[in-house]
């Protein structure tokens, strides 16, 4: 059985390029597109669970709002969605905002979009497909993270919760929060986010610990006095 996918671009070329790489596939089918936020969010609300795409491929610059409003919308319909931004805004802000609510790959226009299909099966079997100037962003946000809280350094505003420069606040929280037992889902609901951004901070977690389970995170963290050992 094929995988059904969601397409929100409003770039008629770029859509039917899309369309017809994805019906060219045989492992996907194309179930819904659209070019308008509106009308995504009104499918997204009327879908039934059992009809929902694994997959959404979301623009950012549609004519009646932003893609944002999609990714957050289907994510919060359905936290074990995978969505992937296909934009040609490339700045940080919106990268960084598309990562926070929930989209698990980002892909320039024009710089990687023609291997759309190599995409899909790579963000569907863990990974985070991004294009290189999209990855480099990223990488470079973390190491400013890094060296703003070097030791010695006055706090740049994210609080005492940042105890070790090398983890985020917020990878701290999640950390925390599975320390005491609650699962990913429980986590997503206290933080307010996408059950797919906790999964995005534990996987940031587990490379920075150089760990691969749940249990070797917490033990490391609290070896490292980053936890309490209780």
């Amino acid at each position: 059985m094929r995988k059904k996918m969601g397409l929100v671009e409003d770039d008629d070329r770029v859509r039917r390029r899309f369309a017809h790489a994805i019906g060219r596939s045989h492992e996907f089918e194309l179930w819904f597109e659209t070019g308008s936020m509106l009308s995504a969010l009104e499918w997204m609300s009327q879908c039934p669970p059992d009809a929902w795409p694994s997959l959404w491929l979301v623009d950012l610059g549609l004519p009646d709002g932003s893609g944002l409003s999609v990714i957050r919308h289907a994510l919060a319909l359905h936290p074990q969605t995978q969505v992937m931004v296909v934009s040609m805004f490339g700045d940080e802000s919106k990268v960084l905002d598309c990562i926070d609510a929930g989209a698990m790959g980002y892909i320039l226009k024009g710089q990687g979009d023609e291997d759309i299909l190599l995409h899909i099966e790579d963000l569907l079997h863990g990974g985070s497909p991004m294009s290189p100037i999209i990855a480099r962003q990223v990488l470079s946000r973390f190491r400013m993270a890094r060296e703003v809280q070097r030791p010695g350094r006055k706090s740049s505003g994210f609080g005492d919760a940042l105890a070790d420069p090398y983890l985020t606040a917020r990878e701290l929280d999640v950390l925390d929060w599975i320390a005491r037992g609650y699962s990913y889902e429980e986590v997503a609901a206290n933080l307010q986010v996408a059950l797919n951004t906790i999964r995005h901070h534990v996987r940031g977690i587990y490379a920075k610990l150089g760990v691969h389970t749940k249990v070797d995170a917490i033990n490391e963290a609290r070896r490292r006095r980053w936890l309490d050992a209780s």
